[in-house]
């Protein structure tokens, strides 16, 4: 499973680059694989909280450095609406029945819906392991005043515990 998550950060002297959308808050954007076993296969971390995902995942994927795990052949990563449906990569589709709360009524009626339910309950999974995570390691709810440097050495430090 793929997925870019954030861990709020206040570098004090680069505040302006890692607010977020919401310009309420300062983190980092964290790309990170991990399997059923929720076991973290990979992580890149230290992106601006503005970056988009896709831009992330791009720029990793093509840095030789980044030893970034290619989905192997009729495998995917399961990602968010962010990325494009593309070969290797299984995102919701667009304008589509997509929260479990719709289908409590009703079944999913066509392939997109059903490719949909799917997804959605996949990505409750990744939900609660993130959420274990954070419950686990207080530190990515609320970083310290280290620099932003010991910040993303800490976070890449702490995803390497099997949760």
């Amino acid at each position: 499973m793929l997925l870019i998550t954030y861990v709020l950060v206040v570098p004090v002297n680069q505040q302006a680059r890692y607010r977020g959308r919401d310009r309420c808050e300062c983190y980092q954007n964290i790309l990170c694989i991990y399997d059923f076993n929720m076991v973290f296969i990979f992580v890149w971390a230290g992106w601006e909280g503005i970056s988009h995902d896709s831009k992330i995942l791009v720029e990793v994927a093509l840095n030789p450095y980044s030893s970034f795990p290619i989905p192997p052949p009729n495998k995917y990563y399961l990602c968010d609406v962010a990325y494009t449906n593309t070969r290797g990569y299984f995102t919701p589709y667009r304008n589509t029945r997509y929260l479990l709360a719709d289908f409590h009524r009703q079944c999913a009626l066509n392939k997109e819906e059903k490719s949909n339910h799917i997804h959605a309950r996949l990505r409750k999974f990744i939900e609660r392991a993130y959420g274990v995570l954070k419950a686990r390691f207080a530190i990515l709810k609320q970083m310290d005043p280290y620099s932003f440097s010991t910040q993303r050495e800490i976070v890449i430090a702490v995803l390497q515990f099997k949760i």
